[in-house]
């Protein structure tokens, strides 16, 4: 017998009903809900944005715009006969002049002259003493004190001071340090070229003196003028042989005994007495160049505008900080919100 088995089929499951749809995040109503927050911090730091604007050092501003020389050589300018357009003296200078004037502004000695003449040590209330005091100079040098090259080809140079007057006189005493330092730059390298022509005009001379003197002996040995008393002579005797004069014809020989003896020394010494004292006179024009340099006091920048006192400061400004503060205190709310939802998701998460 046959056993049939039938199969019992499942019952069919209810349908699932659908999952409820979430709640549309609406982020205006999430910030009021914290609104409280939000206000308190950025009243606070609004608050704290007024404080500081009354409370930081105020500084005026000054400067001073400067353009450059175009020559930086006394000789070149005004001694020199073949001129050129770099040896105007009333010129102005190019990107390269500007850029030479912008070294010498940074320049360590004028910033320790400065520091010196206005005590900054004491402005920027730097204890002498300290241990890293040179450091802390230059930087709060660099924050007050500011060099710039202008689309003009020109140097502004601006000084910020809680002083306005400190600052207008900080400002034009370094533009008037630039001359100062700029000859004692050179100077050195001019005494050192005018030492040298100077020795060499000096050689040259007792060099001449000598040359004269042997020329004076030759005059007294009777040759005077080598080429001249050649051909005299010559003359002299070729007349002397056809009258049949013996007598003048011996002395002119006697001469020229003298002159084949002392002749070639005598005109060695003409040409080169000649060549020397030429030479001479272009040494004593390059030691008289050379005087000019070392002695030079020939400013090397054009001052367009000098620095007057500020009768406003130009930092802080007042609703700037205010405003700069308020909207950091709203940033820094808002921030503070994410960090806070984000703490309890994660220990939502813990919890389940």
């Amino acid at each position: 017998m046959q056993e049939t088995y039938t199969k019992r089929r499942a019952p069919a499951l209810p349908p699932r009903a659908p999952a409820p749809e979430s709640a549309p995040f609406d982020l205006v109503l999430y910030l009021w809900a914290r609104r409280r927050l939000i206000l308190g911090i950025t009243l606070f730091g609004l608050v704290a944005g007024v404080a500081a604007a009354f409370i930081i050092t105020p500084l005026y501003r000054s400067e001073v715009i400067l353009f450059p020389a175009v020559t930086n050589s006394a000789s070149k300018a005004l001694l020199n006969e073949q001129s050129t357009g770099r040896d105007d003296i009333l010129a102005l200078g190019d990107e390269e002049d500007s850029e030479q004037l912008l070294q010498i502004l940074h320049s360590d000695e004028i910033r320790d002259r400065v520091a010196s003449t206005f005590d900054l040590f004491t402005v920027y209330k730097i204890k002498p003493d300290g241990k890293h005091r040179n450091s802390e100079l230059r930087e709060a040098y660099k924050d007050h004190i500011k060099f710039e090259y202008t689309k003009f080809s020109s140097v502004r140079v601006e000084v910020s001071d809680p002083l306005p007057q400190r600052a207008a006189d900080i400002a034009n005493f370094i533009a008037a340090q630039v001359d100062s330092v700029w000859k004692d730059m050179a100077h050195e390298r001019a005494e050192k070229g005018l030492r040298i022509v100077k020795g060499k005009v000096e050689q040259l001379e007792q060099d001449i003196v000598l040359w004269q003197d042997s020329m004076r002996v030759l005059r007294e040995l009777g040759v005077h003028d080598y080429h001249t008393q050649t051909e005299r002579y010559n003359e002299y005797l070729g007349a002397a042989i056809v009258k049949g004069d013996q007598r003048a014809v011996r002395e002119f020989e006697e001469r020229f005994k003298v002159l084949a003896q002392y002749g070639g020394a005598y005109v060695t010494l003409q040409d080169r007495l000649f060549n020397e004292t030429k030479r001479l006179s272009v040494m004593r024009m390059k030691l008289e160049q050379a005087q000019a340099d070392f002695e030079s006091d020939l400013p090397h920048k054009f001052v367009v505008n000098k620095a007057l006192p500020a009768d406003k400061k130009s930092y802080p400004i007042r609703w700037l900080v205010v405003a700069m503060s308020g909207i950091s205190a709203f940033l820094l709310a808002l921030v503070l919100i994410v960090v806070q939802e984000n703490i309890k998701k994660v220990r939502m998460s813990h919890v389940r």
